[in-house]
């Protein structure tokens, strides 16, 4: 708003205040938001591994990984992630992947190749292969079926302790069912970053006319300005993608596929409750959006 009347050259003291009330709220967001990503980025490497892969396109992993920044990924088909070891056209910062995954810039980060054949990590601990996952995830499946049947054998009870964390594989079929779809994580990844890199640039820049210049006469920030109120919804969204897309195909990580995850809901259900919720929140954006409008046309009461 207050980059709007800067320049309508409307309220002007206000706007100036506005906007540097926000531009400092915006740029403390901004860097707290690149923090705690980097420890987000730490949890997934530890928990998630194949997600952290398909955000990289990390096909073939290893020590001293490299961070991409960009690469030639067709955004519309999976790659060929079991035959390739990485995609064309790479452009990366060295060590950096390492760093972010492991806190050790020669750390050891699996790819897709590695989380499906089965790796070897830094601390001398093996991670099965899949194929082995899976054969124990149907051992801990049988072996629960048993056990709450009445069969509470002690050679129930220690394949249930042993292999209970691989039970959500006893409903794998195939391996590239754990593969996540790698184009939308990868581009929506470096999306995110791409604009929380400008907001944080943008929110500098406006602090520093703010302090140091006048900033109601650069007509071209203050349009800047407002072109950041969309981009702000598209950083936060494809977040999401990356989060939603990226954890597939776990409902729960490890212990439930999506396909194995039923309820008694209809489906009728379901689609009524989707299209109830799309009417009532689009008819709740379009009040919203009026009533700011209205507002900013009106101005503030003085």
């Amino acid at each position: 708003m207050g980059c709007w009347y800067l320049l309508k050259k409307r309220h002007t003291e206000l706007a100036r205040q506005s906007v540097k009330i926000g531009s400092i709220v915006g740029l403390t967001a901004s860097l707290l938001a690149a923090f705690t990503g980097d420890n987000s980025a730490y949890m997934v490497a530890q928990t998630q591994p194949m997600k952290l892969a398909a955000m990289e396109a990390l096909y073939k992993g290893g020590k001293a990984q490299s961070l991409t920044g960009v690469a030639l990924l067709n955004p519309f088909s999976q790659p060929d992630y079991m035959n390739e070891s990485e995609p064309p056209m790479r452009i990366a910062v060295p060590n950096m992947l390492s760093l972010l995954a492991t806190h050790d810039a020669d750390g050891f980060v699996p790819g897709v190749q590695d989380i499906i054949k089965g790796y070897t990590k830094d601390d001398g601990t093996r991670e099965p292969s899949l194929q082995e996952k899976m054969a124990r995830g149907r051992n801990a499946i049988a072996a629960l079926k048993d056990y709450r049947s009445g069969n509470k054998t002690a050679e129930n009870l220690r394949v249930l302790n042993e292999d209970m964390k691989y039970f959500g594989y006893g409903y794998i079929k195939d391996a590239a069912q754990t593969v996540p779809f790698i184009p939308v994580n990868f581009w929506a990844f470096r999306i995110m970053v791409g604009l929380g890199t400008l907001f944080i640039l943008a929110f500098a820049v406006l602090l520093f006319f703010v302090y140091k210049k006048d900033i109601t006469r650069p007509r071209w920030l203050q349009m800047a300005g407002i072109a950041l109120i969309p981009l702000s919804y598209i950083a936060s969204e494809s977040g999401w993608l990356v989060a939603e897309f990226g954890r597939q195909p776990w409902t729960i990580q490890d212990m439930l596929p999506t396909w194995a995850a039923v309820s008694d809901i209809s489906s009728g259900g379901v689609a009524l409750t989707f299209f109830l919720f799309l009417i009532l929140f689009t008819t709740m954006l379009a009040v919203e959006i009026s009533i700011m409008c209205k507002q900013i046309k009106k101005g503030p009461e003085l």
